[in-house]
């Protein structure tokens, strides 16, 4: 659940295919704390991989995720990003032990994974979300920032926990849901915590496609490499131009998560 306790990093299995898929000639950009970002020389995409356990979101995890962000924002185009993980969670939702016991400091922990989701929101390129597993809370709020989503079949749910755990939704994730998502999908997941296994998940228009999880690495790495400019067809692809233009299709959701203050009632105007 959202309450467990953090575990340690973990280290990616060896068994597992996104690990497999990362070691073929991929270059590491980024390594800290558990969280890994590589691209692929031969063709620009890049991964970042959240790591092998619950991948809680506290304070250490977000500085992880912002240096990825940092170094995909950096890279060289054309390049694609590949959001995922390597156990049987993408994300177990935020560290509610750790705020539990740093309340002073959890106002501005919050709004730095906001604005984390904000920078992935509006990324210069095609985001793609391998949905490995579990993804609670935090975990698809990482997902709906991405533009598109794949969910393994046979194991996994995604679901917003608030109502079950007693948290009010905050205006910059409720901006991000009603971006993404139809308002029949996010009413019941929201207002009835429902949980979406892959297959339900596909059919409210949560995620694009379902895989199996021996699939998911290669189909993430396929969705990704055909949207780079080239193999779209694009005349002139201009990165800033592209940031604008996700920028314009999602402003509520971006200007909530850029600019939110944690404690802002629903009423109070950013």
């Amino acid at each position: 659940s959202p309450c467990a306790r953090p575990a340690p990093a973990c280290p990616l299995r060896p068994e597992s295919p996104l690990r497999v898929r990362l070691s073929m000639a991929a270059e590491m950009l980024v390594s800290v704390d558990g969280v890994a970002l590589t691209r692929a020389p031969a063709t620009g995409v890049l991964t970042l991989d959240m790591g092998g356990g619950p991948n809680l979101i506290n304070p250490t995890m977000v500085s992880a995720l912002m240096a990825a962000v940092d170094a995909a924002e950096k890279a060289e185009h054309p390049k694609a990003l590949i959001v995922s993980a390597s156990g049987k969670w993408l994300c177990n939702g935020l560290d509610i032990a750790w705020m539990a016991t740093n309340p002073k400091e959890t106002p501005a922990f919050l709004e730095s994974f906001w604005r984390f989701l904000a920078r992935l929101l509006v990324l210069d390129c095609h985001t793609v979300a391998a949905i490995n597993g579990h993804a609670f809370g935090a975990g698809l709020f990482i997902s709906l920032a991405c533009d598109w989503r794949i969910m393994r079949t046979g194991h996994g749910f995604a679901n917003f926990p608030e109502l079950n755990i007693g948290l009010r939704l905050s205006n910059p994730f409720a901006e991000l849901i009603k971006a993404k998502l139809s308002p029949s999908t996010f009413r019941a997941g929201v207002l009835m915590c429902q949980k979406f296994n892959s297959a339900e998940a596909l059919a409210a228009g949560v995620i694009d496609q379902e895989c199996s999880i021996e699939e998911l690495p290669a189909l993430a790495e396929r969705m990704a490499i055909e949207r780079l400019p080239a193999n779209l067809k694009l005349r002139n692809f201009n990165p800033e131009a592209f940031i604008t233009m996700k920028k314009e299709l999602y402003p509520e959701a971006y200007r909530a998560l850029n600019l939110g203050v944690y404690g802002a009632t629903p009423e109070s105007r950013l």
